[in-house]
């Protein structure tokens, strides 16, 4: 303040010189214009009007106690980064105008922003490194979540629509999940120990839940620092139920958010990332039924190719000394296409089985169809094993054939049968005219041969 005029003013006064209503107003106004040309005041708004066609706004801030009159031009306005509303806490940086015509003063705003959320900010930001560092965020610490889960515990509020939300799209995408809401307070004063508290009770072993959804609306952040609590951090990451996180909009992000094991961008997300949809499902069994008849035709037709080929081979049409050895490999080939294809039918029967366990409670009318898939399965499996038993039978019956006639034409069978053969000079004589008297020749007996010369008979 100016002192020079302080004292004058003072000066005036004691000497009882009476000053005019606009003197006085003039030097009031000098010493608060003069000396407050730039404030920092913090308070709450009250009273905020725009006025048109100007666009200019006026307010009042305030405290318990007092308050200030404020005046925000439009083109100041259109800088600002926020709505000013009544009842919001703010920070004002402006200078001190007096009104000379009603003798009242007021702000003149130059900045105006949101008070508090600075310091919010920075309390998340140093909450997060903290945990962090500890690995409350890390990926080794995620748990996996159930493709089909049968029981999903759900906190949020009992009267948002975020229940509503989820109910709806549960209904059409997976009806036979059962939903369990634990209502929480998801705000203000208490609202951190109420989540908290809510976990824990989830995570009850009689409950059985295989998933916990965390869900909360959008809004300010903070409306959404419940959330943001070391000891909502701490519940999560403690819980041994995968945890979803579904908290705010898109664009929000909770500490809740970064230790839960998945992060929804909205409730209604969660429930499409976490529920199968009942109709892909289907469609992919009738698909699975046109991919597993194709590859049964195809593996019938290649056997039977294979066993066409193997009967006409040369290895199948060799002597005596390859039947044993040949018929051990049809063994080894029989015992693999029957693990083979037994194999692939108890995999794709597995599958199509434990798929129908989580259907069957909601689609009991597709009971019948997952029954004929079983019956197909069976009946193609036993048509197989027939198939490739007969098969193989067939072609041992013909190599015990062949083997019976190769033993038949066998020179030693025949000999034992009381026949013998002559040789000269280790020919065989098959006709007379080869014969010459005086000819030694030997006589082959089934045991064993003798010398002989050859004399006339006649």
């Amino acid at each position: 303040m100016h002192e020079d005029l302080k004292m004058e003013l003072f000066k005036d006064i004691e000497e009882e010189q009476p000053l005019t209503v606009s003197e006085l107003t003039d030097y009031v106004k000098e010493i608060l214009e003069g000396n407050f040309k730039s404030v920092y005041v913090v308070g709450e708004i009250s009273g905020f009007k725009k006025a048109f066609p100007s666009g200019h706004s006026y307010f009042v801030i305030k405290d318990d106690d007092s308050q200030i009159s404020c005046n925000l031009w439009s083109f100041r306005y259109n800088q600002i980064n926020f709505k000013p509303e009544d009842g919001k806490r703010v920070l004002i940086r402006g200078s001190i105008r007096l009104y000379k015509l009603r003798g009242t003063y007021s702000i003149d705003v130059a900045t105006i922003e949101e008070f508090g959320l600075g310091e919010l900010q920075a309390k998340f930001e140093k909450l997060k490194k903290k945990l962090s560092e500890e690995g409350l965020f890390h990926e080794k610490y995620k748990k996996p979540l159930p493709d089909f889960p049968e029981r999903i515990a759900i906190i949020t509020s009992e009267s948002g629509a975020v229940i509503e939300d989820f109910k709806k799209v549960a209904s059409k995408r997976y009806p036979s999940v059962k939903l369990f809401l634990y209502p929480v307070m998801v705000q203000g004063k208490g609202s951190a120990d109420s989540i908290c508290s809510a976990i824990e009770k989830a995570n009850r072993s009689q409950n059985d839940y295989d998933i916990i959804v965390i869900a909360r609306g959008g809004g300010a952040i903070e409306d959404l620092w419940s959330f943001n609590e070391e000891s909502v951090a701490r519940s999560v990451f403690k819980s041994k139920i995968p945890i979803v996180s579904a908290v705010g909009h898109e664009i929000d992000f909770t500490i809740c958010d970064f230790v839960a094991d998945l992060r929804a961008p909205t409730p209604s997300a969660a429930a499409e990332m976490i529920l199968p949809d009942s109709t892909e499902l289907f469609r992919n069994l009738d698909l699975s039924q046109g991919n597993l008849h194709k590859y049964v035709k195809s593996r019938l037709r290649n056997l039977s190719e294979t066993l066409d080929n193997i009967e006409k081979s040369y290895s199948f049409n060799k002597p005596n000394d390859i039947i044993s050895e040949f018929s051990l490999r049809i063994d080894e080939i029989g015992d693999e296409i029957f693990g083979i294809i037994s194999n692939r039918l108890k995999y794709l029967n597995q599958n199509l089985e434990n798929t129908g366990k989580h259907l069957v409670n909601s689609f009991r009318s597709q009971n019948e169809k997952i029954r004929i898939y079983k019956r197909n399965f069976r009946e193609l499996d036993s048509r197989l094993n027939h198939l490739i038993k007969e098969r193989i039978k067939l072609i041992r019956s013909d190599i015990n054939q062949k083997n019976k006639l190769l033993e038949n034409l066998n020179p030693d069978t025949i000999l034992r049968r009381g026949f013998t053969y002559i040789t000269k000079n280790d020919i065989i004589l098959s006709r007379k005219v080869n014969a010459e008297i005086k000819d030694y020749v030997k006589i082959h007996f089934s045991d064993g041969e003798v010398g002989a010369e050859i004399h006339d008979y006649n």
